[in-house]
């Protein structure tokens, strides 16, 4: 079974403590291949900054919609999970909730597109993890904790319609309370248990 892991920085693994990438028995997309085991290849494909609407200024083109194609090409597919939503949410974009489910819903409706013909990947969509405005990213993620609530909501509804699964993380897996926006080790830890309760374990599903 190959399952990949598209999302942004928290996807990608990034550590709110320094700023690196967790290692690869730390962060979530490899600690689920590890705990999958035999039988189970999970492709990494996080990027930090990556958004579903804009391309991000001065951090080149990152926009996800534009960078998924590929992966679904190289790759026979059986589940495809998704983070993203966060970036979205900075201060700059200025964009609704419901601005950044519409761009999801598009995001799906791509993915459903690409597998018309062909048997679709099961899609499981995560909510973004709550933001909290503090320290260095406060006045970029200004207004945003709010907003995130939002989002859970939204993406729900939009799951619900499209017929993807979600999964509020929001309770599982928070981010660092010092630095606000990137999950925490524990919280990488507690996702993969929660993923592999909820959507491999055998009966689950």
């Amino acid at each position: 079974m190959n399952i990949l892991c598209f999302g942004d920085s928290n996807t990608y693994g990034i550590s709110p403590v320094d700023g690196k990438r967790f290692a690869v028995d730390e962060r979530w997309p490899s600690l689920l291949g590890i705990k999958l085991g035999a039988g189970y290849q999970v492709i990494e494909a996080g990027q930090p900054n990556r958004t579903l609407v804009n391309d991000p200024p001065f951090s080149g083109d990152k926009l996800g919609i534009k960078y998924l194609e590929p992966y679904l090409a190289a790759y026979h597919l059986d589940v495809i999970v998704i983070q993203l939503g966060t970036n979205d949410l900075k201060r700059r974009f200025a964009l609704s909730a419901a601005d950044i489910a519409n761009a999801l819903e598009a995001l799906i409706l791509d993915i459903k597109n690409y597998y018309l013909h062909r048997e679709l990947p099961k899609i499981v969509i995560l909510s973004p993890p709550a933001v909290y405005e503090v320290g260095a990213y406060q006045s970029i993620y200004a207004g945003a904790a709010a907003k995130s609530d939002e989002l859970v909501a939204a993406f729900s509804e939009l799951c619900q319609e499209q017929q993807a699964l979600f999964f509020d993380i929001t309770t599982i897996a928070t981010p660092c309370q010092h630095e606000g926006v990137h999950l925490t080790l524990e919280s990488h830890s507690n996702l993969v248990q929660e993923l592999y309760k909820n959507f491999f374990h055998s009966g689950s599903s």
